[in-house]
């Protein structure tokens, strides 16, 4: 930290440090701290990163591990459906490999653990059809997060059109939004999720202080590149769909969510030089 701390105002490296007791994580990813630090003009852009950071829920593999042991429990023994009835299925619907899968590859094993050692899991949404005319008409859908929902709304229109009514779904996520959930719920759709959080400025400040709170993260996502390729900053601005969402995994276990505030994982500059981010979103044209 030698080289960095001459880098930082002495109250800059006190915000810093203050950040780990409860953020441990950051310790790993100094330089990438320190540089968003130095990207911030003015004490109300620090206050605002430095409070965002605060709120962060970075997962490692003990927490993932306890949320998947939930989830299992909850499909096993809440759900009411019988083993022989159910597919537990990811909601990927391309080619590309994806979290969807990563997690719906790792439940199975704790439904294993559990006692459910033939349930079967589809790795393609699209092959849900297949296997209801088998008669698995008990659906599980199965990701690692959920944002503002409108993905998850397109996977039940189309089961909805695939399977004319005659079935039940529910659906399981390690994480989500508290307000994508609720989306789902209101339709009538039991949901299993662990962590629910919510918005990390509109859900968190009030009034005047969001308003202000938000013109600050523009500011700052204004010297990010504002396209890369074929993709538009502004898409993803405060979080895709506006989602704001203060969430990752440690790098091994899960890719950051594009929910999230790109300010943390969008990797140019307005110059278009790299950026060292926080945090690393895999995604095509990136």
């Amino acid at each position: 930290m030698t080289g960095v701390k001459k880098r930082l105002k002495k109250e800059d490296f006190t915000r810093i440090y203050g950040l780990y007791p409860k953020q441990p994580w950051l310790c790993d990813k100094e330089v990438s701290l320190v540089d968003l630090i130095e990207l911030c003009e003015t004490i109300e852009h620090k206050d605002l990163i430095i409070d965002l950071l605060s709120e962060f829920k970075y997962l490692d593999q003990k927490v993932v591990n306890e949320y998947y042991n939930f989830l299992s429990d909850s499909i096993i023994n809440d759900s009411g459906f019988i083993e022989e009835r159910t597919i537990v299925a990811s909601i990927t619907i391309d080619d590309e490999a994806d979290s969807s899968q990563r997690v719906l590859n790792d439940i199975k094993v704790h439904l294993y653990k559990n006692g459910w050692h033939s349930v079967k899991t589809v790795n393609r949404f699209n092959d849900i059809p297949k296997n209801y005319k088998k008669g698995k008409k008990q659906i599980i859908l199965i990701d690692e997060f959920i944002g503002s929902g409108k993905t998850i709304l397109g996977r039940i229109k189309n089961i909805r059109e695939w399977l004319n009514g005659d079935f039940e779904l529910k659906f399981c996520f390690l994480v989500g939004m508290d307000f994508g959930i609720k989306v789902v719920e209101e339709l009538g759709f039991e949901v299993y999720c662990p962590l629910r959080l919510p918005k990390g400025i509109s859900e968190r400040y009030q009034d005047a202080s969001e308003t202000f709170a938000i013109e600050k993260m523009k500011e700052l996502e204004s010297k990010l590149a504002q396209e890369i390729n074929f993709h538009r900053l502004e898409t993803f601005s405060l979080g895709y769909n506006n989602t704001q969402a203060l969430y990752s995994m440690e790098a091994c276990f899960g890719n950051t969510p594009n929910s999230v505030f790109p300010i943390f994982w969008w990797p140019l500059y307005l110059n278009n030089n790299q950026r060292q981010t926080l945090l690393t979103r895999v995604q095509e044209g990136l």
